[in-house]
C-alpha cells in the first residue's frame, strides 16, 4: 500500500498536467488557424512596415513588436507569418502563468486554469493578433516570475534576469515603466537593497540603444504619448472607460473579481504588488481620461493578477469555485462564437479585419502611379501589404504623426506624378468620389507633385505680442533637406505658406501668408533667409501658439515649424 499511493499520485498529476497542456495545444492550433484565415487589423499592417524596416525605435512604440513579426513573415509571406510569433509568444506566456499558480496538479485545478485564461477576451485578441500588447504580456508574466525569484533570494543570476526582463518590458510598451514603478511603490524595501540598483542600471544600460534613438530623433515617442494624444475632456471618455474594464476582463467575472479585490487578498509581496499595479493602472488610466480617449488594452497587463487571484478563490472556495468555472466556460463559448464571426464572411457585418475591399479599388484607380493617402498611415501601410507596392502618407494639422514622417520615403515622389487619395473633408472640386468599405475617398491623379513634408521653417523672433488683424512680416529661415529643387507653383498642387494658431486642445485658425520677396523655388539641401507677410486673425485675445505650415493644392498644411508662443491683443 505504501507504494500503490504515491504512484497514484504520480498518474494524477500526470494527467492533471497532461489537460493544461494538451489543453495549451488546443489554443496553439486555434490561434494558428485564426492567424491564418482572418484579414488583418489596420495596425497590423503598419507593424509589419516596421519589421521590414528594423530599427532601434519607432514613432509610435519600441522595436519588439517588429522583432517579433520579421522572422515569421520571412518563413511565412502571409497573414498567418506576419502573425506566428505573436501566437507562439502567448503558448509561453500560458505556461509563465501555469508556473505562476504554482504549477497545479490536479485536474480541476488545470481546468480553472485554463478555462479563466481562455474566458479573457484580450487573451483571444492577443493570441493571433500581432500589436506590441502580445510581448508586453509575454514580458509581464516573466517579469513577475523573476520578480517572485529576485524577493526570495537576491542572487546574481535572479538580479541580472530582473534587469534583462526590465529592459525587455519597456522595449515591448511603454506602459511597462508603470508595471515596474507600481511595483516598485509596493515594496519600497526595494531601495535597500543594492541588487535592485544593479538589477535597475543593468535594464537602463539594455535600454539605451532605444534612448538614444528618442534622442537622435527629437523624441517623438515621448513628445506624442505625453502631449501629442490631449484632447478636450468629454464625459464619454470616462465612461467608456468603464465599461471597457468590464467588458475586457469579462463581464460574467467580473463581479466575482470586485468581490475578491473587496475582500483584500493580500497574502505576500507579490499579491502586494499585483494590488498595487491593478489599483494603480485604473487610477492612472482613469485619470487619463479627463485628458482623453484610453483604449480598452491599455490595461491588459492586468489580466495577469486578476486570473491567477480568480484561480486561487476557486480552488479554495468550492462553492464560489463552481460558480467562477460556470461562468468562466460561458465566456469562452460566447468567445468562440465572437472569433467564428471574424473569420466567416457575413453580409452586411463590417469587422477590423473584413475591410480589404477598398485596397483593390484604389489599386484599379491608381493603375500604375504610386499612392498617396491624406492622414492615413494604416491606410498606406494597409495597401503595401496587401498590392506589395509602396504607398505613401501626408500628414498635416488635422491628423497625428506617424513613423512615416520619420522615414524618407516621400522624397521618391518629388516631381512625380502620383494618385492622391484625399479624405472625404477634402475641399478638391475636380476629384473623384470613390466608396469602397463604407469609406469615402476623394482621389485625384496629380502632375509633377511637389513634396514639402520635411522642409523645415524657423521664425526669427520668439514670444512676440501680435494684435488681431495686424500685419505682421516674419523673418523665416527656410531649410530644404531633399536633394531635389521645390518648386512651389509647378503642377496641379502649388505650395503656399500658412500661419497656424492653437490653443491648447483646439486649432484656433490659419490664415494664407505670402513669400517676401516672391519666390518659386526652394534650393536642394540648402537654406536660405526669408519674409512672410500675413494678417493676424480676428480671434480672442489670450495666449496662443502659432506655426508655420507648407499647403499643398487645398489639402490642409503641414507644421512645417515648431510651435512658438504668441500673445494676441485687441
Amino acid at each position: 500500500m505504501n507504494t500503490v499511493k504515491p504512484a497514484l499520485l504520480n498518474i494524477a498529476q500526470k494527467n492533471g498536467r497532461t489537460l493544461f497542456f494538451g489543453g495549451l495545444l488546443g489554443w496553439l492550433l486555434l490561434n494558428l488557424l485564426q492567424a491564418g484565415l482572418t484579414g488583418l487589423e489596420p495596425d497590423e499592417a503598419y507593424y509589419w512596415l516596421y519589421a521590414r524596416y528594423l530599427d532601434w525605435g519607432y514613432f509610435d512604440h519600441p522595436p519588439m513588436v517588429a522583432l517579433l513579426i520579421r522572422p515569421g513573415y520571412a518563413l511565412i509571406p502571409h497573414e498567418l507569418g506576419l502573425r506566428l510569433g505573436t501566437v507562439l509568444i502567448q503558448v509561453a506566456s500560458f505556461w509563465g502563468m501555469w508556473h505562476l499558480a504554482g504549477k497545479p496538479t490536479s485536474r480541476q485545478a488545470n481546468l480553472t486554469l485554463l478555462l479563466l485564461l481562455a474566458a479573457m477576451p484580450m487573451l483571444h485578441v492577443y493570441g493571433f493578433v500581432a500589436t506590441p500588447d502580445g510581448p508586453l504580456l509575454l514580458f509581464t508574466v516573466l517579469f513577475w516570475l523573476c520578480y517572485r525569484n529576485f524577493i526570495t533570494q537576491a542572487t546574481w543570476p535572479n538580479t541580472l534576469l530582473l534587469g534583462l526582463v526590465m529592459a525587455l518590458l519597456l522595449y515591448s510598451k511603454y506602459h511597462g515603466i508603470l508595471l515596474i514603478g507600481f511595483t516598485l511603490l509596493s515594496n519600497l524595501r526595494l531601495l535597500k537593497l543594492s541588487q535592485f540598483y544593479l538589477a535597475a542600471a543593468f535594464g537602463c544600460l539594455l535600454f539605451l540603444p532605444h534612448l538614444y534613438w528618442q534622442y537622435t530623433h527629437d523624441f517623438p515617442s515621448f513628445r506624442y504619448h505625453l502631449s501629442g494624444r490631449d484632447d478636450a475632456y468629454e464625459l464619454k471618455f470616462t465612461l467608456v472607460y468603464l465599461l471597457n474594464q468590464v467588458l475586457i476582463f469579462s463581464p460574467l467575472l467580473f463581479p466575482f473579481l470586485v468581490g475578491i479585490l473587496w475582500k483584500n487578498p493580500v497574502r505576500n509581496p507579490l499579491d502586494r504588488a499585483y494590488l498595487f499595479n491593478i489599483l494603480g493602472f485604473w487610477g492612472f488610466f482613469f485619470y487619463t481620461t479627463f485628458k482623453g480617449h484610453v483604449e480598452p488594452q491599455w490595461t491588459v497587463v492586468l489580466t495577469i493578477p486578476l486570473v491567477l487571484w480568480l484561480y486561487r478563490r476557486a480552488q479554495e472556495a468550492p462553492r464560489a469555485g463552481r460558480r467562477i468555472r460556470v461562468a468562466a466556460l460561458a465566456s469562452v463559448g460566447l468567445l468562440l462564437v465572437a472569433r467564428l464571426v471574424l473569420v466567416l464572411p457575413i453580409p452586411g457585418l463590417e469587422t477590423p479585419f473584413n475591410n480589404q475591399a477598398w485596397v483593390s479599388v484604389i489599386r484599379e484607380r491608381a493603375g500604375d502611379l504610386p499612392v498617396v493617402f491624406e492622414n492615413s498611415y494604416r491606410d498606406a501601410a494597409g495597401f503595401q501589404f496587401y498590392t506589395g507596392r509602396r504607398a505613401y502618407t501626408f500628414t498635416n494639422i488635422n491628423y497625428r504623426q506617424s513613423q512615416f514622417d520619420i522615414w524618407d520615403w516621400e522624397q521618391d515622389l518629388q516631381n512625380q506624378q502620383v494618385l492622391v487619395a484625399g479624405q472625404g473633408d477634402w475641399s478638391c472640386s475636380d476629384c473623384d468620389t470613390l466608396r469602397p468599405d463604407r469609406r469615402t475617398y476623394l482621389v485625384k491623379t496629380v502632375d509633377s507633385l511637389q513634396v514639402v513634408q520635411k522642409v523645415k521653417l524657423v521664425p526669427a523672433i520668439s514670444n512676440p505680442v501680435w494684435t488681431a488683424g495686424q500685419e505682421v512680416v516674419l523673418s523665416v529661415r527656410v531649410f530644404n533637406p531633399y536633394n531635389q529643387i521645390i518648386r512651389l507653383r509647378t503642377g496641379d498642387l502649388p505650395i503656399t505658406p500658412w500661419i497656424i494658431f492653437d490653443q491648447p486642445l483646439r486649432h484656433a485658425d490659419s490664415v494664407a501668408a505670402q513669400w517676401l520677396p516672391a519666390v518659386t523655388t526652394f534650393a536642394a539641401a540648402d537654406s536660405q533667409e526669408l519674409r512672410l507677410k500675413f494678417q493676424v486673425p480676428q480671434v480672442q485675445a489670450g495666449t496662443y501658439t502659432y506655426a508655420i505650415g507648407l499647403q499643398t493644392g487645398t489639402l490642409s498644411p503641414t507644421y512645417n515649424s515648431h510651435q512658438e508662443k504668441v500673445v494676441i491683443s485687441h
